[in-house]
């Protein structure tokens, strides 16, 4: 990817990046089309300059949420322990390779309509009927 063109390809173990920047650009890009919320997880940085050496970025559900926590609908976890991730290590050339790549999520993709920003659009004030057809026709509201 170090023309700076990001393709809507998958991610692979060996691709190289430029920069941090773009290979995180990419990952956000591949998420959103398979339908899912990228969260930073992981940085790893040099104890001499503070410079960030790697990049672990996944699955907004990845993880689990407090065992302690009250299970509520307003207050309850949307982690669910998914798998899918990338990690990202600078080379010694200062360009930026995946060095792991996990594909599989174990819970299903939301509608690409939904995704804005990082975040998932919330359905609850709006009717199963007018938001199944949304869906359906592409509408983005």
């Amino acid at each position: 990817m170090m023309t700076g063109d990001l393709k809507l390809d998958e991610p692979y173990v060996g691709l190289k990046f430029e920069s941090e920047e773009e290979a995180k650009d990419f990952y956000v890009e591949y998420s959103k089309r398979l339908g899912f919320v990228v969260r930073m997880m992981q940085r790893r940085r040099s104890g001499i300059d503070g410079r960030t050496l790697a990049r672990r970025l996944g699955c907004n559900k990845q993880g689990f949420g407090p065992n302690n926590q009250r299970s509520s609908s307003s207050s309850s976890s949307s982690r669910e322990g998914c798998k899918a991730t990338i990690l990202v290590k600078m080379e010694k050339s200062g360009k930026w390779v995946v060095t792991r790549f996990i594909k599989e999520h174990n819970h299903s993709l939301q509608f690409i309509g939904l995704i804005r920003k990082g975040r998932l659009k919330s359905l609850r004030r709006r009717s199963s009927v007018r938001t199944d057809y949304a869906m359906c026709i592409g509408i983005d509201w």
